[in-house]
């Protein structure tokens, strides 16, 4: 590559990795950004994987399976170029040898808690983007943003950080805050996009509708991947050759049963709401049982029975022990107090 990567066309980048990295290339659309389509049979039919595919197998540059058709091959990477004359080429990551940290800049307002099982530091400012999220969570490692590695400004103002990795060993994801929560429960965080196994990132001189991408780095040899980022990639289930650790999870609450009459059999009401809503797995009706228990405890409430902040905050900790997110939690919870059941005749049992 010449001193002036942004002058290159994507292809003659794409041709050079593939000789000097021996990286697996291949051209994408310029308007979509995905592989080009193959023959019929592959783009139509189930009826094989890649590994099984026999226009693959010849070697002579189909592109059927989408990332899958990528190659080393430089003969085969010239006569592409030369029928498909498209201004975008990518690499496949898993089967190179590689992992791309993906940080976006789609704006936006972040989320209360941007880390994927961590707490957000309290005298950080929230992220702006991907990048922010990306360079707070290697502080906490002690390290830094660090791009002394193959990288790429994208149109957008992202960013990619392409690392060699274990091949096979990484899953990719996306960090992204569910509709109604304001926790990043998936991938390494908020806007961080992880591609490795099966996953590819557009190379720096390609062009597409949306702009161009440049190289962002002094150097076209990429780092090996940073420990402390292994570390965060296993603690979040990226590692296929090792479970997950299960996420921790708050404590279950515990109800005091005190008082008399009515009082007391609200609080032995709400102890065994909370005890049974706390040993919920997902989808045994959780949202359903989190619904029933406020309804029925928002009577005893208007009964003067119970507070509704004791109730409330006891039943969001149960909640939130079986996995709920906060969304659902406090969806649940409103609905139910907006339809009280009675509070039940106990004179009967006193």
């Amino acid at each position: 590559m010449t001193a002036n990567p942004t002058a290159q066309t994507a292809a003659t980048a794409a041709l050079w990795l593939a000789t000097h990295h021996k990286w697996h290339v291949l051209p994408l659309h310029p308007s979509t950004k995905r592989p080009l389509a193959g023959c019929t049979d592959c783009r139509n039919g189930d009826l094989h994987h890649a590994d099984q595919c026999p226009c693959l197998a010849r070697g002579n540059g189909a592109l059927c399976h989408g990332v899958w058709a990528a190659t080393n091959d430089t003969d085969v990477i010239t006569r592409w170029a030369s029928r498909w004359r498209t201004s975008v080429w990518a690499v496949h990551l898993g089967v190179s040898g590689l992992l791309a940290v993906d940080l976006d800049a789609h704006g936006g307002t972040a989320p209360a808690q941007p880390l994927n099982g961590l707490p957000w530091p309290d005298r950080e400012p929230p992220p702006a983007d991907g990048i922010d999220t990306y360079a707070t969570l290697a502080s906490l490692s002690g390290a830094a943003l660090d791009t002394d590695t193959f990288a790429t400004d994208t149109p957008s103002s992202g960013l990619h950080l392409v690392y060699t990795a274990e091949p096979g060993r990484w899953k990719s994801s996306r960090g992204y805050v569910r509709k109604g929560d304001d926790t990043v429960r998936t991938g390494l965080g908020w806007q961080i996009d992880i591609k490795a196994h099966g996953g590819y990132v557009i190379l720096p001189g390609s062009t597409s509708t949306t702009g161009t991408y440049r190289r962002a780095s002094n150097t076209v040899t990429p780092a090996p991947r940073p420990n402390w980022l292994a570390d965060a990639l296993t603690r979040t289930g990226h590692d296929r050759t090792t479970p997950p650790a299960p996420a921790a999870k708050a404590p279950a609450p515990v109800v005091a049963v005190d008082g008399h009459g009515p009082a007391r059999y609200a609080a032995s009401a709400l102890r065994s709401a909370c005890t049974e809503l706390a040993a919920m797995q997902p989808n045994t009706g959780r949202n359903r049982k989190l619904f029933r228990s406020a309804s029925r405890l928002a009577g005893m409430v208007e009964a003067g029975w119970i507070d509704r902040t004791g109730v409330e905050t006891a039943l969001a900790q149960a909640a939130q022990h079986a996995g709920l997110p906060a969304g659902e939690i406090r969806y649940a919870l409103a609905s139910g107090f907006k339809r009280p059941r009675p509070a039940p005749d106990i004179r009967s049992a006193a």
